[in-house]
């Protein structure tokens, strides 16, 4: 009697779908042997033939196979506890989410990731400690939009060829999260995946406790930015002391600057939160340490430059370079071309924060108002338009405007033809009358009388730099709100 292999559908243990093979059982006299079309389709699919005594009846072979079967599935369960024990021991003890991934590798023998909707991946020590050079492909690939597409589990192939097994991650009321087992040192065996498995709850425990530390803490920060930027944290000890508690790891004395993020539509404050949370979760490129919180209806972040800066004008250039690496970064990663950085200057102490804070909100209002060009509108370099800030209302600002702006604005009251409009296009044209025609959709002749007639009611003459100097400060002064020096 031979076992005879007849495969209908048969994988390799590499194969995504679930295979098998069907085996008959045949009773062959000796003088006709083993039909060579057998033989050959056995050494085909690679199973073995079996010969066995004739007299030997079907129930006594199951029986054999089902007590091979049990022993080994059972040798395997109880590898399996002890490996679910064990990590579950290393979880009660506290030690975080990193410290279980890295365990995790070791007894796998293969790096692990926690993949999370719309977060960077969890990666354990191998992973974490390679040249990122070395393991690019397959740092873009663990992304959720990669490997938690559709909501089975098992084998895939990531776009760069590396074999994982997935396996989502079961969570209440968070962000959906799947682990995944890198073949990367060796092949994954049937009892690894079964591993992936059972850790998953547990990995899902440990995301829940992060997800709730977070929150405390986020509250917590958002509350120290708020006091923090808006003055109300008057003593260095009681800055250090509220530093500590929500996880501030900037060091006193490093140089740091606030800004103000700008969109070209504005946000609601549920997306300004979600954004901010974000943020403080994500590992940036440019910068270690950085804090941002909702203020209000803006996005306030607090930056640290680096270890030192050089003194003078190079350190505003370095100061320049650093930021506009950082907004470079932060459109990739909200997804939006238009963002815009609002900075204050750079300050080494903490108490200089409530300045820079000031400079950058004044900075996005000079710069809305003066229509500034860039990406980066830097408090130090508004020149001209930061002074105008200095100035106080008083008689003579009021006396500036009377004679230089105020006029303007009442005859364009009584009808006087966009004198206003007209008078602020010519500066932004350069004195260009052709350009300034046609931004304002005007004939050029028009453009000839309301420009005489601004001269006319002021006094002027436009060919007189003096006079244009006058005017364009004017009006300039006008529309930006006094403020004070910050």
């Amino acid at each position: 009697m031979a076992i005879i292999p007849r495969t209908e559908k048969l994988q390799d243990s590499h194969s995504e779908d679930s295979g098998g093979a069907v085996l008959g059982i045949h009773k062959i006299s000796p003088k006709d042997g083993v039909p060579s079309e057998n033989i050959a389709d056995a050494e085909k699919q690679g199973v073995p033939l079996l010969e066995i005594p004739g007299d030997t009846s079907l129930s006594s072979a199951v029986k054999m196979v089902m007590e091979r079967v049990l022993a080994q599935e059972t040798s395997q369960l109880a590898d399996l506890q002890t490996r679910i024990q064990s990590m579950a021991r290393l979880l009660l003890e506290g030690n975080g989410l990193y410290a279980l991934l890295d365990a995790m590798e070791d007894l796998l023998d293969n790096p692990v990731a926690v993949v999370r909707e719309n977060e960077k991946a969890w990666l354990s020590k191998s992973l974490r400690s390679t040249e990122p050079t070395e393991v690019w492909p397959l740092l873009q690939s663990l992304t959720f939009r990669q490997v938690g597409r559709g909501s089975s589990n098992g084998f895939m192939h990531l776009q760069n060829a590396y074999r994982t097994y997935v396996n989502q991650i079961p969570t209440r009321k968070m962000k959906q999260a799947c682990l995944v087992l890198v073949e990367r040192n060796r092949d994954i065996q049937p009892i690894d995946a079964l591993s992936v498995d059972r850790l998953s709850s547990l990995v899902g425990l440990e995301l829940a406790n992060v997800e709730a530390v977070r929150e405390v803490e986020g509250k917590y920060l958002d509350q120290f930015l708020q006091d923090w930027l808006s003055g109300k944290i008057v003593s260095q000890a009681d800055w250090k002391l509220r530093a500590d508690v929500c996880g501030c790891l900037i060091a006193e004395g490093t140089p740091m600057c606030a800004i103000l993020v700008g969109w070209r539509t504005p946000e609601t404050p549920e997306k300004l939160r979600e954004v901010a949370r974000r943020l403080r979760s994500e590992r940036l490129r440019s910068v270690d340490g950085l804090l941002a919180a909702q203020i209000g209806d803006d996005l306030a972040l607090v930056v640290p430059i680096v270890p030192t800066l050089p003194a003078g004008a190079e350190r505003d250039e370095v100061a320049s370079q650093f930021i506009h690496r950082l907004l470079m970064e932060l459109r990739i990663l909200l997804g939006d071309r238009e963002l815009i950085l609002f900075a204050g200057r750079v300050t080494e102490r903490t108490d200089g924060l409530q300045g820079s804070w000031a400079q950058a909100k004044r900075s996005r209002q000079v710069a809305e108002v003066c229509r500034l060009p860039g990406e980066v509108v830097a408090y130090d370099r508004l020149g001209v338009y930061s002074l105008l800030y200095l100035i106080p209302s008083g008689e003579e600002r009021e006396q500036f405007l009377s004679r230089f702006a105020i006029p303007l604005q009442q005859a364009d009251r009584k009808g006087g033809g966009r004198l206003v409009e007209t008078l602020e296009m010519f500066f932004q044209c350069n004195g260009n009358i052709k350009l300034t025609s046609e931004k304002l959709y005007a004939h050029y002749n028009t453009i000839v009388y309301r420009l005489e007639k601004v001269q006319s009611i002021l006094g002027v003459t436009l060919d007189d730099p003096e006079d244009r100097l006058q005017l364009h400060l004017a009006l300039k002064l006008g529309q930006i709100t006094p403020g004070t020096s910050g």
